[in-house]
């Protein structure tokens, strides 16, 4: 199918998910699953006997393993998974109950860019205009602006000598630089691009 009309769904295993399994309701205060009280997006897969429920809230996306025999109204239990990475899914496992009962989960404020996050944007930004076509004067006024390149743009000026860096950064990056910053590699001692010009 054309990709404007698939829209595939990856399912991978469901050890890391919170289990909602349909249980006896003993007492009057057991909670009662409700599927449209879940806030955000919802999409159901079927995943075997089960479900898979994906729900997209504003920047978060949960997803959770619903039991086939888990209907609308009926009593619910949940159950995580106990493998060794438990202590770090309990935020998120406690989200995604919260959200059964029709609580929205807090977002985590946006953290702040950090100078080397811009730096590897501002270098892969050169890359695809360099790649593109674009001459570094160019690459220059698309990153910095107009004026900055009006009143900076010298024959060797720090201007120019930026965009050459950010270039030779970009260009150690695509070249297998990015394995290391993936922590595939070791580090090399020098960032891509610091290393001295010949």
């Amino acid at each position: 199918m054309d990709g404007h009309c698939a829209h595939p769904l990856w399912l991978s295993s469901s050890d890391g998910l919170l289990h909602v399994r349909a249980a006896r309701a003993h007492d009057a205060a057991a909670c009662l699953f409700d599927l449209w009280r879940i806030p955000g997006r919802k999409r159901l897969a079927l995943d075997g006997p089960d479900l898979s429920m994906t729900v997209d809230l504003s920047a978060q996306r949960m997803r959770l393993s619903l039991s086939g025999a888990l209907a609308d109204g009926t009593a619910y239990a949940s159950a995580v998974p106990l493998t060794p990475r438990l202590r770090g899914q309990l935020d998120a496992f406690n989200a995604q109950a919260q959200a059964l009962e029709g609580h929205t989960p807090q977002v985590n404020p946006a953290r702040s860019v950090t100078r080397a996050a811009l730096l590897h944007l501002r270098a892969l930004h050169a890359l695809d205009a360099a790649q593109a076509g674009a001459s570094h004067r160019d690459i220059a006024q698309a990153l910095f602006g107009l004026e900055a390149v009006v009143l900076r743009w010298h024959e060797d000026g720090e201007l120019r000598a930026q965009v050459r860096h950010l270039l030779r950064r970009a260009e150690a990056f695509m070249n297998g630089g990015y394995l290391a910053m993936a922590g595939v590699l070791p580090l090399p001692a020098k960032h891509p691009g610091d290393e001295p010009v010949p």
